[in-house]
């Protein structure tokens, strides 16, 4: 664990107990989030990256629970980190936690706001309940929310339902949602989901305004990786419920280590590929949950695979770089490790990042 962290979640495990059979949707998930760093998750479909969101704010749904891990969350007054794992889903200290400390942008607006109520009254709920003050200084801040993430009219905007808003309009409601308890993490889950091109960047420009404003952490979940290469400091690749990689932003593009990273860097066109040519894919889909394959969840669908080893053996944890851990049987110390396939293509979505000198993210 790194010495400057906000949230730490170890090992996390949250598992779902169905009458067909248990469901590992997170299974064995780490990372460590500092004040004012951007953690992307990537991953398809079906990884477990959502499920990791809901496990950190205790809303996972029945019949899932967490069965084993730890979520650390340092106070901001100082003091011993709470472990959210082993807190009542429904308990007091939980409640303002959510809201308060750690948000969630869920992935539809349209399905997360009330559709009954006025963006303001829904927005100005969420400040009484983590702020001591009364419905009209609370209308009042609503307001002032709204017209920071770049309402037109926040004044007019806090009176209008959801239905009458557009989608960007819808997202960024929602995200003023998540910033009205002041929280400290900010969760955006797919936070682009159905948007058009041009009011994706206007969400991400508007987001990466508001972190460095209030110098929020952030875990961004996304499956665009133009995204993660646009505003993440770090990133975690997650498949079948494992993180399979974890490594700063700039290591990820460059020098992935998992065939799978690279499988989906490869997936995506490039500067030069020509039109009407087909895109390199991923063989295969991601297996179902109740059919996990034995020895590691990846080698049915992977190029690098060793028969007698990745379909008998789990991978553990290795760290290939001091920042850099990859969950491969071919990094593993006495394996074959030589990479096959080609360098993933980068340039495309790589080449206009502007990083600082220590490598952050501008």
């Amino acid at each position: 664990m790194s010495e400057d962290w906000i949230l730490s979640v170890q090992d996390l495990k949250t598992h779902f107990f169905t009458r067909e059979g248990v469901v590992r949707a997170v299974d064995g998930v780490g990372f460590d989030l500092a004040p004012g760093q951007v953690l992307g998750i990537v991953g398809e479909s079906g990884c477990g990256k959502s499920v990791t969101a809901l496990s950190i704010l205790g809303i996972v749904d029945h019949p899932g629970r967490i069965v084993e891990g730890r979520i650390l969350l340092r106070p901001a007054q100082g003091g011993p980190p709470a472990d959210l794992a082993r807190l009542h889903p429904k308990g007091r200290r939980i409640r303002s936690i959510r809201g308060g400390e750690i948000a969630l942008i869920f992935q539809e607006p349209m399905t997360s706001l009330s559709p009954v109520h006025t963006i303001g009254q829904q927005i100005s709920e969420t400040i009484r309940l983590h702020h001591r003050v009364d419905r009209r200084r609370s209308r009042e801040q609503a307001v002032e929310v709204l017209r920071s993430v770049g309402m037109p009219d926040p004044e007019e905007g806090a009176k209008l339902y959801p239905f009458q808003l557009s989608g960007g309009l819808r997202q960024r409601a929602l995200i003023a949602q998540a910033l009205a308890g002041e929280p400290r993490v900010l969760i955006a889950d797919e936070p682009t989901t159905a948007l058009d091109v041009t009011t994706q960047a206007q969400i991400l420009d508007l987001l990466r305004d508001l972190q460095k404003r209030r110098g929020m952490a952030i875990v961004l979940i996304t499956h665009d990786l133009g995204v993660i290469a646009e505003m993440a400091d770090e990133v975690l690749v997650m498949y079948l419920g494992k993180g399979v990689e974890r490594a700063p932003v700039d290591r990820i593009f460059h020098s992935p280590g998992h065939p799978y990273t690279r499988a989906l860097l490869n997936s995506m066109p490039g500067l030069g590929t020509a039109a009407k040519q087909a895109l390199p894919s991923i063989s295969g889909t991601v297996p179902p949950a109740f059919r996990r394959p034995a020895g590691c969840p990846f080698h049915p669908r992977c190029v690098e695979f060793l028969d007698g080893t990745c379909n008998r053996r789990e991978p553990q944890p290795v760290m290939v770089r001091p920042d850099q851990e990859v969950l491969c049987l071919r990094r593993e110390p006495g394996e074959p490790s030589q990479m096959q396939g080609n360098r993933p293509k980068t340039d495309n979505v790589y080449q206009n990042r502007t990083l600082r000198p220590d490598g952050k993210r501008e």
